[in-house]
């Protein structure tokens, strides 16, 4: 490799790169290659790890995951190219360049056949590797994406499903959140849907073709969420053997959601707050700035002002938020919402389960719609689900649904008298649950059932049919 002093070729690398910091990882058995090529491109920008054999770089691209791997054909232990298939058949997204001494064709052809973005013949000079790096820029861009894409599921809605007030205000509402740049705070119990609204936000905003990152804050160590926002430099802790971007620095140009951000300990709700101000951060062991550009949205089913007055939430952090406030109803507050809500649902839940479902029967759905959801959206979701998973046609029934079995039951197993519109129920039915908890309690004794309850045995067979 011809000698360059590293000044010729920083800018080059450094324009490419942007404010992202790329993994690469080089993968040749000369130990003044890997010397070389790891110093210039150290130099540019690029986190580089090496490899010397085959079996060296299988081990690398799963614990570095690199977004770049330059390959040398010729290593002690296995064909770089089944280095190559290997990783390919890992990661097709990854970027590979096959670099060969031996400049044949038939190699060349072979390596483009398995997926390499382009092959090089060496010595190659950094001023080539420069131009061809350039050319595959895309390509790692795209990788960014899809790790993006990997790291949280996008299954969005165009629109924020409802017919009600309530909900035609709030859809319009997300769209000016959308078409601001200020922080957003979700408020709402939970199960509301606050990382659909999220969602919704970024898919409507200027950044919807960047990546879309979340992380829940609730029930992660301080050291864990600050390694995830911020990231971290090879050697910040014991088991740091590779540095790894933040999901701040992976989000760049896109959204971060933060769900849960009452949770986030408070040195970290610093860190977040100088984030936002200044644009930049350090990843952990770090001695650079990275600079990032992102939007935040944070949710939380908590009362951050009690917070804030308790100590337990910054109060700087908090007016930063609360500049654009969403507070999602309850969906007991737009029961109306439950038959728009319901059909979705169902339509996305049986694209995905094998199930003959194709419809909720009318009693079923005015069930449904009758009921306070405690547990909002998210259990409507879950009552569909198992009813699509345990209905026997083509249609979920009201037994389908076993909401009755979703209220709390006094201690004896007896439903109390209605107190609220949805406790009310079919006389027959609960008629015939008094019955079968009567024989139930006589140990299945009819007679002793039957004179108890000043009925005729028959009377107690036909009630007992109708629970079965």
């Amino acid at each position: 490799m011809r000698a360059t002093n590293p000044s010729e070729v920083s800018h080059g690398f450094a324009g490419m790169i942007g404010a992202m910091e790329r993994r690469i990882l080089v993968v040749d058995d000369d130990a003044d290659v890997l010397a070389g090529m790891g110093a210039l491109l150290t130099h540019s920008g690029w986190n580089v790890s090496t490899a010397s054999s085959g079996r060296e770089a299988f081990r690398m691209f799963e614990s570095f995951d690199p977004d770049l791997v330059l390959l040398d054909v010729g290593l002690p232990d296995i064909s770089g190219i089944e280095v190559l298939d290997h990783i390919k058949r890992l990661s097709e997204a990854t970027t590979v360049i096959v670099m060969s001494g031996v400049g044949t064709i038939d190699i060349a052809v072979e390596a483009m056949r398995l997926g390499a973005e382009t092959f090089v013949s060496k010595p190659c000079d950094f001023d080539t590797l420069d131009l061809v790096l350039q050319n595959v820029t895309k390509n790692i861009a795209t990788r960014r994406q899809l790790e993006a894409l990997k790291h949280t599921a996008r299954n969005v809605s165009s629109k924020w499903v409802g017919i009600s007030e309530i909900s035609r205000s709030l859809d319009a509402f997300i769209d000016r959140v959308a078409a601001a740049s200020a922080p957003a705070l979700l408020e709402g119990e939970s199960g509301t849907g606050k990382g659909l609204i999220a969602r919704l936000i970024h898919e409507r905003s200027p950044r919807h073709a960047a990546p879309f990152m979340d992380l829940n804050c609730a029930g992660l160590s301080k050291e864990l969420l600050e390694s995830e926002l911020f990231g971290y430099e090879r050697g910040a802790f014991t088991d740091a053997r590779t540095a790894k971007p933040g999901l701040l620095e992976i989000a760049q140009s896109g959204t971060v959601f933060l769900d849960e951000i009452g949770e986030l300990e408070i040195s970290l709700q610093a860190r977040l707050l100088k984030a936002l101000e200044d644009k930049k951060f350090r990843r952990l062991g770090g001695v650079r700035d990275v600079h990032v550009d992102f939007r935040l949205v944070a949710a939380t089913n908590k009362e951050l002002q009690k917070e804030v007055a308790a100590g337990t939430f910054r109060r700087d952090l908090y007016y930063r938020l609360n500049v654009l406030t969403i507070r999602i109803p309850p969906l007991r507050d737009r029961l109306e919402d439950v038959p728009a809500l319901a059909q979705t649902m169902l339509a996305s839940l049986t694209r995905t389960t094998p199930s003959p479902v194709k419809s909720i029967s009318d009693r079923a759905m005015k069930k449904l719609q009758g009921y306070p959801w405690p547990g909002n959206v998210r259990e409507l979701r879950n009552v569909l689900e198992r009813a699509i998973l345990t209905a026997r046609g083509k249609e979920i029934l009201v037994e389908d649904l076993f909401l009755d079995h979703s209220t709390p039951q006094p201690a004896d197993g007896q439903r109390s008298f209605p107190v609220n519109e949805w406790d009310i129920q079919p006389l027959e039915k609960v008629a015939a649950q008094y019955v079968q908890n009567a024989v139930d309690a006589v140990k299945g004794n009819i007679r002793e059932a039957a004179r108890r309850l000043e009925v005729s045995p028959s009377t107690i067979y036909a009630k007992l049919k109708k629970t079965e």
